[in-house]
């Protein structure tokens, strides 16, 4: 299937799509009997500084133009910095591919390194990205991004945005930020539930389960602001807004 028809997917196949996509650039520009996207690290970070910037383009205009719920300026901006976090993107990486396939779109001099971290992965993320924007254009990968993004972009609401609250109260007070920890993974594999621990200096703040990687991120970061009295608004007051 064409790389376009792949990004053009109502439920776009990430792990497709970095396969394809390594083919094609490394036939155009590269070695192509090399299974690892080939690429200088240099100019994997060009387009990782390019992607960055695509991807807060891309949800900003999505939170936007967003009819059910429209968000505040402040709102937009908590929501996007949790949405396209490295920790946002590495766990969207994870729940949809396979490392191994993901790595693909890893340089060798860094993945050698052998630490698949949160940086890293999002900004493999990015790279991607951008190098799609430079290649198809920003139509195709605006209608890729969405589809991927598509839960925690519909889910951004002032009441639901605990991450971001946590993330900010951290930031202001120890210019860093908690960290998220999968516990458990129960039921089938098409229906899993995930459990999570948000920890702050190996203090667990909240623990929280749900049917996706974000879901059970956002419970923990709900229990950890209520333990730490952080104030989230209401979501009653909010829906009369």
């Amino acid at each position: 299937m064409p790389l376009i028809e792949l990004l053009r997917a109502p439920r776009p196949d990430l792990g497709r799509a970095i396969t394809t996509f390594v083919s094609c650039f490394n036939t155009a520009y590269g070695d192509p009997a090399k299974d690892h996207w080939d690429i200088p690290v240099a100019e994997w970070e060009r387009y990782e500084f390019l992607g960055d910037r695509v991807l807060n383009l891309i949800v900003a205009q999505a939170l936007f133009t967003r009819r059910n719920a429209a968000l505040s300026e402040g709102e937009m901006t908590r929501a996007i910095s949790g949405i396209v976090s490295n920790h946002a993107l590495d766990a969207i990486v994870r729940q949809q591919v396979d490392m191994t396939v993901f790595s693909r779109l890893i340089p060798p001099a860094i993945a050698g390194q052998n630490t698949y971290g949160e940086r890293v992965t999002g900004g493999a993320f990015e790279a991607f990205i951008g190098a799609l924007y430079c290649e198809i254009g920003l139509d195709e990968v605006t209608f890729f991004v969405n589809g991927l993004l598509k839960e925690p972009i519909d889910n951004a609401s002032p009441e639901e945005n605990a991450i971001g609250m946590l993330q900010e109260y951290f930031q202001k007070r120890f210019r860093t930020v908690p960290t998220y920890r999968e516990t458990k993974r129960e039921g089938p594999d098409h229906r899993p539930v995930f459990t999570f621990e948000v920890l702050f200096n190996n203090q667990v703040l909240g623990v929280g389960s749900g049917e996706s990687i974000q879901k059970a991120e956002r419970e923990a970061a709900r229990a950890a602001c209520r333990k730490l009295g952080i104030t989230l608004p209401d979501p009653v007051a909010t829906q009369g807004q």
